[in-house]
């Protein structure tokens, strides 16, 4: 008798091993086809930040921190010829008590600015992907740096639909709508 009830269970056990396997590869098939219809978008990050109003402004900010620090870097060096060390550390850190207010004032600004884009593409990514009933929507491409050059690799080799210039539309529309706004409130 054990030896039928051993058996009983191994066969209840091998009938369960199977019927469990055949539910995951039904799941696992009707996931595929499910994933096989899916509308997939494709953007251009590095295209959508490049063509950002908000790009130029953050690259001029830059562009004025890095001159304003040259000229206080001359005017140090200028006013320090000939100074001891210590007579020398007092003057820089006099130099550095005023430059850290005009430093964060730039830096706080390019900060906000660099928000305020990053909230423009996701909001436009999300809209146009809304009106498109994408499923999906990847970056198709990457930035690797090799050595002394930062090459774009693709992501996406094949497939999805490049909605990049309608991402860059909708967030120029939005940002035309918001100064129209501006406008009409002066």
């Amino acid at each position: 008798m054990p030896v039928q009830v051993v058996e009983k269970r191994v066969g209840k056990k091998i009938v369960f091993i199977f019927l469990f396997t055949v539910i995951i590869f039904l799941f696992l098939g009707f996931q595929n086809i499910k994933a096989a219809n899916a509308k997939v978008g494709l953007i251009n990050l590095s295209e959508i930040i490049s063509s950002h109003p908000y790009t130029e402004k953050i690259n001029q900010l830059r562009l004025t921190l890095g001159e304003e620090l040259k000229k206080r870097q001359e005017e140090l060096n200028k006013q320090g010829k000939g100074l001891d060390e210590t007579e020398l550390k007092k003057l820089e850190d006099k130099f550095n008590k005023e430059w850290e207010p005009t430093k964060q004032k730039i830096l706080t600004e390019m900060s906000s600015y660099q928000a305020a884009r990053y909230s423009d593409i996701i909001e436009a990514v999300k809209v146009i992907g809304d009106k498109g009933k994408y499923d999906l929507i990847l970056n198709s491409e990457i930035k690797v740096p090799t050595g002394t050059d930062i090459l774009n690799y693709p992501i996406v080799l094949y497939g999805g639909e490049d909605i990049t210039q309608d991402v860059i539309a909708e967030i120029n529309r939005k940002l035309a709508e918001e100064n129209k706004g501006i406008d009409t409130t002066k």
